[in-house]
């Protein structure tokens, strides 16, 4: 198995695409260690990892706030002693045209889209520079690249930041052996998007995607198996756009405010 032996860190690791990355990893041997603010959510992904025979720790921290991370970190060290692989999937949006969206809004975006993946990050590099490799995984979207249905202006501006940060980590980390990556996720078939999304919205943002279907948490999984591989040794720096083609064909603006609509509040990624 391709990642017997290693050990990988996801935080956000309760959601619903964090759950899919974290199984996925652990069919291919690794041995998993969830973060989440909502231990909850955390321990039923930990059940799902355990069931496939692989070791589960699961660790509350806010990883917008340093000393929490700091912490962290430690207890991942004292639980396994290394780290291979960190997947940064904490995640925070909000459906908000700019005039509407309040300056704590704006700074808790940035907080947990941004500012949290450059604190675990920094947390990460000594120790994987000691270990001479690492991957290091960050869930960025396909808004990054465009503009937001399911959100606004300060996700995007927190999720498009995460590419730059991608880029320059890449760059400083690449003499160390540790490579550095973003996936992008396009719209995705959640239980939440089923149960808030109405099928009139869904089928106009479904034309939107050339394959003909939403992405499911497990293509994201894939994609971050793929960058956590050795397969992926010699890629660095890039953003895997996993989408089914939907950022080749955009829609005009009445079509997005229609798409737009009430969407759910949080946690999809488009």
């Amino acid at each position: 198995m391709e990642f017997e032996g290693k050990v990988a860190l996801i935080t956000g690791g309760g959601g619903g695409i964090s759950g899919a990355i974290a199984c996925e990893l652990a069919r291919g041997g690794a041995d998993i260690v969830l973060n989440d603010i909502d231990e909850m959510l955390a321990c039923s992904v930990q059940r799902e990892v355990q069931a496939l025979g692989r070791r589960a720790e699961v660790i509350v921290a806010d990883v917008t706030r340093a000393q929490e991370v700091e912490t962290l970190f430690k207890r991942v060290m004292e639980l396994y002693g290394r780290l291979d692989i960190l997947v940064n999937s904490t995640g925070f949006s909000q459906i908000r045209m700019v005039e509407d969206i309040e300056e704590s809004d704006w700074h808790r975006a940035l907080d947990v889209n941004l500012t949290a993946v450059f604190l675990c990050c920094k947390a990460a590099i000594p120790i994987m520079k000691a270990q001479g490799s690492g991957k290091i995984v960050t869930m960025s979207t396909v808004s990054a690249h465009r503009a937001s249905i399911f959100s606004g202006a300060h996700y995007v501006a927190a999720k498009t930041g995460l590419l730059g940060l991608t880029r320059e980590l890449a760059y400083e980390l690449a003499p160390f052996n540790i490579q550095v990556n973003a996936v992008c996720p396009g719209t995705t078939f959640t239980p939440q998007l089923a149960a808030r999304v109405p099928q009139s919205r869904r089928d106009l943002l479904l034309g939107m995607v050339p394959t003909g279907r939403f992405a499911l948490p497990q293509d994201h999984a894939y994609a971050v198996a793929f960058l956590a591989s050795d397969k992926a040794n010699f890629i660095t720096g890039i953003s895997l756009d996993v989408d089914g083609g939907s950022l080749l064909s955009w829609m005009d603006y009445e079509t997005f405010v229609a798409a737009r609509g009430k969407a759910p509040e949080a946690g999809q990624q488009d």
